[in-house]
Formats: C-alpha cells, sequence, structure tokens
C-alpha cells in the first residue's frame, strides 16, 4: 500500500498546529519569568523570539491542513468530479 501525500501533509498541518500554543505558552511563560527575576538579561527577548516562532509555525500548519484537504478532497478523487458527456467521449482526436 502506498501512503499519498495528502496524509502527510495532514499529519504535519495537526502536529504544527498543536505545538504551536503550547511552544506560545511555554515561550511567553519562561520569557515572563525572566524578565521578572532579572531584567537585564537577554532571556527575554529569546523566548520572545521562540513565541513568533511558534505562531509562524501555527500558520505554516494551517496552510498545510488546506494543502492537505485540497489534495485529499480533489486530487485523489475523494469528491465528485463532473465528468464529461457522452457526445464528447466519443469524438476522435482529428475531428474538428
Amino acid at each position: 500500500m502506498k501512503y499519498k501525500n495528502a496524509a502527510g501533509l495532514y499529519v504535519g498541518g495537526i502536529s504544527f498546529t498543536l505545538a504551536s500554543p503550547l511552544i506560545v505558552f511555554i515561550a511567553m511563560t519562561f520569557g515572563t519569568r525572566a524578565a521578572i527575576s532579572n531584567p537585564s538579561t537577554d532571556l527575554t527577548v529569546l523566548f520572545m523570539g521562540i513565541g513568533i516562532l511558534g505562531g509562524l509555525l501555527g500558520i505554516v500548519g494551517i496552510i498545510l491542513l488546506i494543502g492537505a484537504t485540497y489534495r485529499a478532497l480533489v486530487k485523489i478523487d475523494a469528491l465528485q468530479v463532473m465528468r464529461p458527456s457522452s457526445d464528447r467521449e466519443n469524438w476522435s482526436a482529428d475531428r474538428r
């Protein structure tokens, strides 16, 4: 059995979308703790950068989910696609 590309995009999109809020929460928690305990450290900026990266990761996850949905529903014929009429199928290739 061959795995479809849409399945990989879906798993990646779900993983990124679920991991993003967790990364942002952890980064902001430790960034706030670092800012309160010692305001002169650069750890606050580092954790803020990690939080922004986590937010961007969530956006990428949503884009992957949209792409996976498109591939799953259209490319692998999960949706009913309109078939051409029988008249058009019976035409020869050289008829104009």
